[in-house]
């Protein structure tokens, strides 16, 4: 099987190498770099019903692991079109897979706190697909459950997106843009490879998208003002661990939801 897998790993890269040099040209390649529980499947969904594109995996399988692209899978899918959603890290060697795929990164974000309810949520629904916790975590009571997601999950979420701030030239879109107004994000993201669609055309991915299946479960913006206490101090003892990004818009949302007083029921 490995030898099989080899072979075919082989013929990939060679017929990506001389299509390559034959046709140079190539089709647009959009990779979404999100976090976890920010609504990212929607928005990728909404692109891949545009006409002309498709959905692919680059990474090798799914599940709990770090998702990191595979070269095997960006030969494989090299001649098409395409839009790819991942929980990814920016690193040198994904730099360079984006240099020489001529992908077009696009990061999608959240705010913190919100995050953390988000995941809160999600992990009591799915419990079998997210990592970080265990049923020992999940029995907490309900303040020590969310203290514990922003030491133990939250840290992933810092490195990511510091990750790609630090990237300089990745378009960062928040939450609250491609949901209030999803329509001018996938414009945007759109013409960053150079292609053209009419509202309408929009309009009807968006529409296709609705129909279908995503793991989007409030939507609400400011949930994390509800956090505990203990959660909300974590959190912000976190953030001050950057001083450098103490002005940052995604550090200055978190703390303003942070500040503000739980909503009554």
């Amino acid at each position: 099987m490995k030898n099989n897998n080899r072979i075919l790993n082989s013929l990939y890269f060679g017929a990506d190498g001389m299509l390559d040099f034959l046709m140079p040209n190539k089709p647009a390649h959009i990779v979404i770099a999100c976090m976890p529980k920010s609504a990212s499947t929607f928005i990728a969904t909404a692109l891949s019903e545009l006409p002309g594109f498709k959905r692919y995996r680059l990474i090798p399988d799914w599940g709990v692991r770090e998702q990191q692209l595979s070269s095997t899978r960006l030969s494989r899918y090299n001649r098409r079109q395409y839009v790819a959603q991942h929980h990814l890290r920016n690193s040198y060697w994904t730099q360079q897979l984006i240099k020489q795929y001529r992908l077009t990164p696009v990061v999608l974000v959240r705010d913190f706190a919100d995050c953390v309810v988000s995941l809160k949520d999600h992990n009591l629904r799915w419990p079998e697909i997210v990592r970080f916790f265990d049923k020992s975590q999940r029995e907490m009571p309900t303040e020590d459950f969310e203290e514990a997601i922003v030491r133990l999950a939250l840290p992933w979420y810092f490195d990511f997106y510091v990750g790609w701030r630090n990237a300089g030239n990745v378009p960062i879109y928040d939450f609250d843009d491609y949901t209030t107004d999803p329509i001018k994000i996938m414009r945007e993201i759109i013409a960053q490879t150079n292609i053209n669609y009419d509202d309408e055309t929009l309009k009807q991915a968006l529409s296709k998208t609705a129909e279908k299946f995503t793991r989007f479960n409030v939507g609400k913006s400011g949930r994390g003002r509800n956090l505990s206490k203990g959660a909300k101090d974590a959190l912000m003892r976190t953030m001050e661990l950057y001083p450098t990004m103490k002005d940052d818009p995604l550090f200055v949302k978190t703390a303003q939801t942070l500040a503000m007083p739980p909503e009554r029921d």
